[in-house]
């Protein structure tokens, strides 16, 4: 089953720790290839040296907005369709959009997981019990 996973919840209760413990758990079971999306190298060292590791501020061109970012992924996608699963932490940051506006990015990654066979796991900083529905449907 396709899906994308959100794990939310306020600063410091350990969201990227799980994302992170996802990533290396998946890369050991998955036949496809894992992908961590991150806005800074903090990460890179916590993660299996299996998994592909974007750091978006290596970047010369900012990536905001859920267009370009989903442009973005789609890139990621089509160099590599051998990819199970991609992980983004902190949406919102990397994305540089606010939650309420995520709809259109989050609407766009269910159908690239549909059409490509890949899983999202995204983390979200904020309350979970004030999310907009679109993201709780993905808890």
């Amino acid at each position: 089953m396709l899906m994308i996973k959100v794990i939310c919840g306020k600063k410091g209760v350990g969201k990227t720790k799980v994302l992170v413990d996802l990533a290396n758990s998946l890369v050991d079971t998955s036949l496809g290839d894992v992908v961590f999306i991150d806005g800074s190298s903090q990460l890179m060292y916590d993660l299996n040296h299996k998994i592909r590791f974007i750091n978006l501020s290596e970047f010369p061109v900012n990536i905001s907005g859920s267009c370009t970012f989903l442009g973005f992924i789609c890139g990621v996608i089509s160099e590599n369709y051998d990819i199970s699963g991609i992980f983004i932490d902190n949406i919102t940051k990397v994305a540089n959009e606010e939650t309420n506006v995520l709809k259109e990015l989050i609407d766009g990654l269910k159908e690239l997981s549909t059409k490509y066979s890949v899983d999202f796991y995204i983390s979200l900083e904020g309350d979970p019990n004030s999310m907009p529905d679109f993201i709780k449907e993905c808890y």
